[in-house]
């Protein structure tokens, strides 16, 4: 497949054309998306210290965060409109990519040796665009998409031990030790220096829609995760940022609730409350992560009470 050709400028330019091929052009280019992040991977053989990997790392960071916002503008010609195409691909992708990462040999679990260290800035990539992508979808109201993408068991073919393994969502956070441990040198310390990242990465209102929809990848994980214990959960690390107790505000009202309960797989409100009052949560806040409970960040008391 050649990767210049199916670019985001030709899903643009199909769009606007009318092109009866949009879904090939759409498909192609998420095929093409995945195949150019191969281009950064960091090979060992080049780097002869601790230093030049780092370095390395945030050299990517800074790459791939092009490639990141480009993959969101595709997404938000087709979330705008609520397009199915979306529903359709985006679940897919993300199976592909974690397929991609397997069939590189890109180790996405953490780790302090430089084999593992080496992928640091995948992990930070793979964060924030689960977690962009999550907000971009909210803010338009693209319920069915993302619940496709955060219910979806992926089918990952492990080539260490040759079998197929389940993941879903969660995996694309694990903790970053470049960012959050070595490059956190500063006194006092930094809670999260990924969270910095992707705060200096965005706008003011990017970043505190992006905050809540973390958030939220944590209440949903509670419901639906792979039973293993490395992806028990999705920690919301921007979360440190966090200034709202009401993570889905407009929860509030009936037809907002009616429109988004699809998220939460409840048909009423009762449903809803049941739901919520029998979840259990373990997170650590630490006292410095900013997480309400499910009760309260979700609206367990006022939920649909507004006509």
């Amino acid at each position: 497949m050649n990767t210049k050709t199916w670019t985001a400028e030709a899903v643009e330019s199909a769009v606007i054309q009318g092109n009866p091929n949009l879904e090939i052009v759409l498909s192609n280019y998420f095929k093409a998306f995945i195949m150019r992040l191969g281009d950064h991977d960091i090979n060992l053989q080049e780097i002869n210290s601790t230093d030049l990997l780092t370095q390395k790392i945030l050299d990517g960071i800074e790459k791939l965060e092009v490639l990141r916002r480009e993959f969101l503008s595709v997404v938000e010609i087709f979330a705008t409109t609520n397009s199915p195409l979306l529903k359709q691909y985006l679940p897919s992708f993300f199976e592909n990519l974690l397929a991609f990462y397997e069939g590189k040999g890109i180790n996405l679990y953490s780790g302090t040796g430089a084999d593992v260290l080496r992928n640091d800035h995948y992990r930070f990539f793979n964060q924030f665009l689960l977690i962009s992508t999550t907000s971009m979808l909210l803010e338009n109201k693209n319920f069915d998409t993302l619940r496709a993408i955060l219910y979806a068991k992926y089918k990952i073919f492990d080539t260490s031990y040759h079998t197929l393994r389940d993941a879903n969502y969660i995996r694309f956070r694990s903790y970053n030790y470049t960012l959050n441990q070595y490059m956190n040198t500063g006194s006092p310390k930094r809670v999260s220096v990924t969270a910095d990242y992707i705060r200096n990465y965005s706008s003011s209102l990017e970043f505190d829609k992006m905050v809540r929809a973390d958030i939220l990848l944590y209440y949903i994980s509670l419901w639906h995760h792979v039973d293993t214990i490395f992806d028990s959960a999705w920690f919301p690390e921007l979360s440190v940022y966090n200034r709202d107790a009401q993570i889905l505000p407009r929860l509030v009202s009936k037809k907002y609730f009616e429109e988004a309960k699809t998220l939460f797989d409840v048909n009423t409100v009762t449903e809803f409350k049941e739901l919520l009052e029998g979840t259990t949560e373990n997170l650590d806040r630490m006292g410095l992560y900013r997480v309400p409970s499910v009760l309260t960040g979700l609206l367990h008391d006022t939920v649909g009470s507004v006509e």
